[in-house]
């Protein structure tokens, strides 16, 4: 006898416990708090935190996928009754999702999971111990290409396809950090994207797709990096990723954002930041390194990028103007 959850990554709904136990059995693990349930009628072992693909199983075995046929030819979606899309997708991915659990701006979308499924079905949301969680069933029409089987018997939308979703449900920052952040990875090509821009041209969040995808920038090594370009590019359009310092020897900083001309460097500072005193001394070694040859760096925090934009605007703007008077450059 199989073990339950043996082949969808030890998740399993209640139907499939039923073909090995009695309804009393179950009612049992359940009262005993062997099991827990992160939907209705699906389950999991206690004591375990479910990983991304686990969390997608769990959710396409709450929307009708327990024991779905496979689909009649590779790729395609046939006779699939839910397929794990959207920011579910995203996250068995490995996409950078910033909204899922963000402290500077409240944002707990890691509560959210997202199937697509072939008749309509209510939106589940449920509150054990208090923690609101939500699973939204989408009507998608999706093709040969946009489903792959991965590990763990779980069918999710492809990563273009699953893109082509966020892009009409995340916000421009959140989008263009996720691209970001996976052409760095290599996880998506450029040319991938391009032709999704062109596939979707007609499509619900093509707009928002293709503005995304014009100002993704695979050096970008962090999402304070993303969020601090779109924040000053429109305004000091000069900034470029990943300028290097050079003394007369060798690279002595390497600065998030930089404009060469006026010297001029941004440093981001990530959700946790530099925090102790080891990363504080460093960062004041290499601003005291990169000011006697003539450079100007103002730093920004995660709470500065999320809630703090005009005064992270103006800020910029002013060292820029006084960098402009310093090297004598004109406006």
């Amino acid at each position: 006898m199989r073990a339950l959850g043996e082949s969808t990554s030890r998740i399993w709904s209640r139907s499939q416990a039923l073909q090995v136990m009695t309804p009393a059995q179950v009612a049992t693990q359940l009262r005993r708090r062997a099991w827990q349930q992160p939907w209705p009628g699906v389950y999991a072992d206690a004591g375990v935190d479910l990983d991304p693909t686990q969390r997608a199983v769990a959710a396409v075995l709450a929307s009708g996928g327990a024991g779905q046929p496979a689909p009649l030819r590779p790729g395609g979606r046939a006779g699939l009754r839910a397929i794990a899309c959207g920011r579910t997708a995203a996250r068995v991915h490995g996409f950078l999702l910033i909204d899922d659990d963000d402290p500077a701006t409240g944002a707990r979308e890691a509560s959210l999971d997202e199937v697509a499924v072939r008749t309509s079905r209510r939106d589940l949301v449920v509150a054990p111990d208090g923690a609101t969680r939500s699973l939204c069933r989408r009507r998608l029409l999706l093709g040969a290409g946009d489903v792959r089987l991965v590990p763990g018997g779980l069918h999710v939308t492809s990563r273009l396809r699953t893109i082509a979703d966020c892009a009409a449900a995340l916000s421009r920052e959140a989008l263009v950090c996720l691209l970001d952040d996976a052409l760095h990875r290599g996880l998506v090509r450029r040319e991938g994207l391009a032709e999704l821009v062109r596939a979707r041209a007609w499509c619900v969040g093509a707009v928002a797709l293709r503005e995304a995808v014009a100002a993704a920038d695979a050096r970008a090594e962090s999402p304070a990096e993303t969020l601090t370009r779109l924040l000053l590019l429109p305004v000091l359009p000069a900034l470029v990723p990943q300028v290097r310092v050079h003394d007369d020897r060798r690279v002595v900083a390497r600065l998030d954002l930089g404009d060469e001309e006026l010297r001029l460097g941004i440093e981001a500072d990530g959700r946790v930041g530099h925090a102790g005193e080891q990363m504080v001394a460093k960062d004041r070694r290499r601003d005291r390194t990169t000011e006697r040859l003539g450079w100007r760096t103002e730093r920004f925090t995660w709470f500065d990028l999320r809630r703090r934009q005009d005064e992270v605007v103006t800020v910029a703007l002013a060292a820029a103007a006084s960098q402009r008077a310093r090297v004598g450059s004109p406006e």
